[in-house]
């Protein structure tokens, strides 16, 4: 079975996710998140649907704890083939509304914990010679927006990791590419007074996630952008 590793797993685009994969094809499911009581539901769910699943508490934002994860996966499964970095927060606002908190608990859960899973996945694959590796980025690390200075500026910047990356591997096997969705249907909206009708289904990203993953050896997607009709 191919092994899985997401974070960001406990609830919207990652849990989807997870749960689409084991669909098609039972893997080893390593799953990370913030939220215990979630996780365990998700974790129950995929070894009902006949996959491996096992669970890690982790702040990404935390180098000594996405160390002490990664270590507690590779001393059991000495290969990830695909990591889905998808944790992320977003708090928007007037410039002038945002604050220095707002600041450092987006740039460092989207840019630098994507940066810690990385700079760790990147040599277990390229020892094996394959892999991949996929980050939700946005529609806003494409284009700006009001109200989204901060939160775009992250996306800009997994914008520039992904494309570095890209270009760092290139011959060795291993792939690495973004997802770029607008506003989509998750528990990220709960409780906000917006028009959820009008926004992408995450089985949107999680078929986006799907191609990318079953793409053929000689192909190498670079990013899937996706926006509501």
């Amino acid at each position: 079975m191919k092994s899985v590793l997401i974070t960001g797993a406990s609830s919207g685009i990652g849990r989807a996710t997870a749960l689409g994969l084991a669909a098609d094809s039972p893997s080893i499911f390593f799953l990370i998140g913030r939220n215990e009581g979630r996780l365990s539901s998700l974790h129950r769910q995929l070894i009902e649907a006949g996959s491996e699943s096992h669970t890690f508490i982790c702040n990404v934002s935390s180098a000594t704890e996405v160390e002490r994860t990664y270590q507690s996966i590779i001393s059991d499964h000495q290969k990830i083939h695909i990591a889905f970095l998808n944790a992320g927060v977003g708090r928007f606002g007037s410039i002038e509304d945002l604050t220095e908190e707002d600041y450092d608990l987006q740039f460092n859960t989207n840019v630098k914990g994507v940066f810690l899973w990385i700079r760790l996945l990147v040599p277990i694959m390229k020892q094996s010679k394959s892999g991949q590796i996929i980050v939700t980025s946005s529609n806003l690390g494409l284009e700006t927006s009001p109200r989204a200075s901060l939160y775009a500026a992250t996306k800009f910047a997994v914008e520039a990791i992904v494309g570095s990356v890209r270009k760092e591997l290139k011959g060795t096997g291993v792939k690495i590419a973004t997802v770029n969705p607008g506003a989509v249907d998750t528990p990220w909206f709960d409780g906000k007074k917006v028009d959820r009708s009008k926004m992408l289904d995450v089985n949107d990203v999680v078929n986006a996630v799907k191609l990318i993953v079953n793409q053929g050896r000689r192909s190498d997607i670079r990013r899937v952008h996706l926006t509501p009709p």
